[in-house]
């Protein structure tokens, strides 16, 4: 098969899923995994697709906004992986933020029934923890968005003013070496912005496939984030790039 027969099979496989796999792809198109790699920095450098450990991922995976459904189903086991290894850094007393991510969803539902508070911007948030009577859950305000079904805006950031952050869990559409993390609408890269401002520590639950990506809206630079909990060892360049600027990983087993 040719080079440029691949490279089509190539991108319709990201077109079709969003991710690639290195060692599958090989085993479909019959060439080495070493070929696969040629082909994906061929790729990348024509800006069709960002190299990640293990395989590559689609270039629309970090600008569109998508739906909480959607956002459900994209590699939830790994998002399991994460949301377990986030719950040993809360512990009883602690007030911490949860933004609308899935993974932070997914965290949300294995809280024990310890004292906490909660801070959310989430709808599905708030309503899985409201069966935890231990944990007292305030909900920001502001304009809610349908497919998040999150609030943000100007009432949601005036919200935040009131509450002290011990923790933030949140996650993100990209992380960039040098420019940071980033999101794809621009009002909840705001919301984001100012909890990381507000925030004793950061926690970022954001699985592999994110790392090397930038989106629309920057809200965070590494240096901000305290520790990443990934779900694989994100690509050599990245990881060498943000634990250079201080941030932390943990890789969730």
């Amino acid at each position: 098969m040719l080079a440029h027969q691949r490279h089509r099979q190539i991108i319709q496989s990201l077109s079709a899923s969003g991710t690639a796999r290195t060692t599958e792809l090989a085993a479909k198109l019959e060439v080495t995994e070493e070929t696969i790699r040629r082909d994906f920095e061929k790729l990348e450098a024509d800006g069709e697709l960002v190299r990640i450990h293990g395989g590559a991922v689609s270039l629309d995976l970090s600008t569109q906004d998508f739906s909480l459904r959607e956002r459900v189903a994209h590699n939830a086991e790994g998002k399991a992986r994460i949301a377990r290894a986030a719950l040993s850094h809360i512990k009883e007393g602690m007030t911490v933020f949860f933004d609308a991510s899935t993974t932070v969803l997914q965290l949300a539902a294995l809280l024990p029934e310890a004292p906490l508070t909660i801070v959310t911007n989430a709808l599905q948030t708030a309503i899985t923890l409201a069966g935890k009577p231990n944990i007292t859950v305030f909900v920001l305000g502001g304009k809610l968005g349908a497919s998040s079904l999150s609030c943000t805006g100007w009432a949601a950031a005036e919200g935040l003013e009131h509450h002290r952050i011990d923790a933030a869990f949140i996650s993100c559409k990209g992380i960039e070496s040098s420019l940071g993390l980033s999101d794809a609408a621009e009002e909840h890269a705001r919301i984001k912005k100012d909890v990381v401002a507000r925030s004793s520590q950061v926690f970022l639950l954001a699985d592999q496939t994110k790392s090397g990506l930038a989106s629309s809206f920057f809200f965070a630079k590494n240096s901000e984030i305290d520790l990443w909990i990934c779900d694989a060892e994100p690509r050599a360049d990245v990881l060498d790039a943000v634990t250079s600027q201080g941030m932390r990983l943990e890789v969730a087993r």
